[in-house]
């Protein structure tokens, strides 16, 4: 087994990511590096790699190889990916080993063709917003991956929670995730192209187009139907932010910034 991994630059790693996946069933790992750039890698049998295609999709053929074991807990002991935010909440995988018990953590795995177990900025953003707000009611997580954020507000006490995906391994992912954290998610799989469901609190890590294209119906509901909405909205680059605030038509209440990522409380 090969560890092929490479750099780009973090506005451009999303859409490397969306063109690897459908190529790499074992799935496809991100990592922000921290100084505007986000480390991408794979798993592969050496003799698999649709080389032309993957350097195609990838935009660069400039990537480090290193042989690695077969088996993924002694890949995964080379290396801790485990996360705090705000130094409230860890995350991990299952291969990663517990912390002190001092933070509540979550464990989640991620799935092949599922977005990853959430070290991605924009993630962890969301994560550090919902543990300023105070947790209550109904929560709906769109877009949910492997199901992180969706399982974060179950734990911090929202409810009931609804988390959706286009994705069919996602939402088994998510489903797998919040049994495994002992919470109630309901996940199921849906399109945002046929509405974005309601919660008196949303979040929606989601790229611009597609925050972009709810984000008229989210903001009408919470305008004319339910005014105590909140919506937490990222996966946009900073630079895009105020496009996305305006689009929603809401009041911003706050926002960080990470690496070139923006997220932003709406309500």
């Amino acid at each position: 087994m090969r560890r092929i991994a490479f750099t780009l630059p973090d506005e451009a790693a999303q859409e490397a990511v969306d063109a690897l996946v459908p190529l790499l069933p074992q799935g496809v790992h991100e990592r922000a590096l921290g100084d505007g750039t986000t480390e991408i890698s794979f798993f592969e049998h050496a003799q698999a790699l649709p080389r032309d295609e993957l350097v195609g999709a990838a935009g660069t053929a400039d990537w480090h190889e290193e042989e690695v074991p077969d088996d993924p807990r002694a890949r995964r002991a080379r290396q801790n990916r485990a996360w705090e935010v705000a130094g409230r909440l860890r995350v991990r995988s299952p291969l990663d080993p517990p912390g002190d018990g001092t933070v509540p953590e979550l464990v989640i795995e991620s799935a092949a063709g599922a977005f990853g177990t959430g070290a991605h900025p924009t993630t962890r953003m969301c994560l550090e917003l919902l543990l300023e707000l105070e947790p209550g009611g109904p929560f709906a997580d769109l877009g949910c991956g492997a199901g992180v954020l969706a399982i974060a507000a179950a734990q911090l006490g929202w409810t009931p929670v609804l988390a959706v995906d286009h994705e069919p391994r996602s939402v088994d992912a998510a489903r797998r995730n919040a049994e495994r954290n002992g919470v109630a998610v309901e996940a199921r799989v849906h399109d945002l192209r046929d509405g974005a469901p309601w919660a008196s609190t949303v979040l929606a890590n989601l790229p611009k187009p597609v925050l972009l294209e709810i984000a008229g119906r989210l903001g009408r509901l919470a305008h004319d139907l339910a005014p105590a909405t909140r919506i937490i909205a990222s996966g946009m680059l900073a630079a895009e932010a105020d496009e996305v605030v305006a689009a929603f038509g809401m009041r911003e209440r706050r926002r960080l910034e990470r690496e070139g990522w923006a997220g932003v409380v709406l309500g």
